[in-house]
């Protein structure tokens, strides 16, 4: 699994001890019990709610560190490249049979 190797509570709480916070004044930011600190800490996932507002009160982007580390973990083919594209409303017929034709060409997976 991608996830194997991230412990977000861990990982919560490194950031957590840089701060200079103490346990009871992070709880009371995030509105829970200082109990509930310590069961965040040793939690290898989260609620992703729950991991938004530990973000802001942290000022650290979480969610993006274990977004990160799952593509660090992902064995990809070397010779293949991901290409996110916006496409308006009024293109959007184009840019599919762009990709049809890419598809049948042996270009395009999927």
């Amino acid at each position: 699994m991608y996830y194997e190797d991230i412990h977000i509570g861990k990982k919560i709480q490194q950031i957590f001890s840089q701060t200079g916070l103490t346990v009871s004044q992070f709880a009371r930011l995030l509105g829970v019990q200082r109990t509930r600190i310590y069961v965040i800490f040793e939690s290898k996932t989260l609620d992703t709610d729950l991991l938004c507002k530990i973000s802001d009160v942290l000022h650290y982007d979480f969610l993006t560190e274990v977004y990160i580390k799952k593509r660090e973990n992902v064995h990809q083919n070397p010779n293949s490249i991901n290409i996110n594209f916006q496409i308006t409303p009024d293109k959007l017929g184009d840019f599919i049979k762009s990709i049809n034709k890419f598809k049948k060409a042996g270009i395009v997976m999927g």
